[in-house]
């Protein structure tokens, strides 16, 4: 499980990235990918921020359990919906606005997948979720969604979404979004 962070050393962490292009008006999910990458456990935390005003560094609101991960099913399936192998969401990344309100494929509220966001295909089998090979950069439905009550397993929850395992903690996300536009950070542990 991913350590707890201070959120100036989020706030830090993301101001380096290549893709950082200063603190716009909004709300922020900077997820933490964890270095252990468990085999289909949500392992992984997102911290929520809103900044007020431009350049200005965002407020901390709140945390989350999850996974920027694909589960067992992508991991191992991925043949039967993509030859090329489980696309595998880059670290190290923002993208301002990757995200609005819309329905997870088209059944409950969730963040859809907006613009563009670099990934790989990972296509090993392996019990590990990969930054290897190719790069590539479009929209395949990385949404931000939910998964059960209290999930511990990925599964088939995630493919390539961003899933918070909480329930509790996903609805009270939703509610503080309000069908605001997001913006995705994923880092890798630090």
């Amino acid at each position: 499980m991913v350590r707890k962070y201070k959120a100036t050393e989020l706030l830090e962490r993301v101001e380096k990235l290549e893709t950082f292009k200063g603190w716009k008006i909004g709300i922020f999910d900077i997820w933490v990918r964890s270095t252990e990458d468990l085999y289909n456990q949500f392992d992984d935390k997102v911290y929520t921020f809103q900044c007020f005003e431009d350049n200005k560094r965002p407020s901390f609101m709140m945390v989350c359990t999850g996974t920027t991960n694909a589960g067992a099913q992508g991991l191992k399936n991925f043949d039967e919906y993509n030859s090329k192998g489980c696309a595998i969401l880059k670290a190290d990344t923002i993208v301002y606005n990757s995200h609005v309100f819309g329905k997870h494929r088209g059944k409950y509220d969730a963040y859809i997948q907006n613009k563009s966001f670099p990934y790989f295909r990972d296509n090993d089998k392996d019990n590990l979720s990969e930054e290897i090979g190719v790069e590539y950069n479009n929209i395949i439905g990385a949404n931000c969604h939910k998964a059960g009550e209290h999930s511990t397993q990925i599964d088939g929850w995630s493919l390539a979404c961003l899933v918070r395992n909480q329930r509790k903690q996903y609805d009270a996300w939703l509610v503080f979004m309000n069908k605001r536009p997001l913006t995705v950070a994923i880092l890798k542990e630090f």
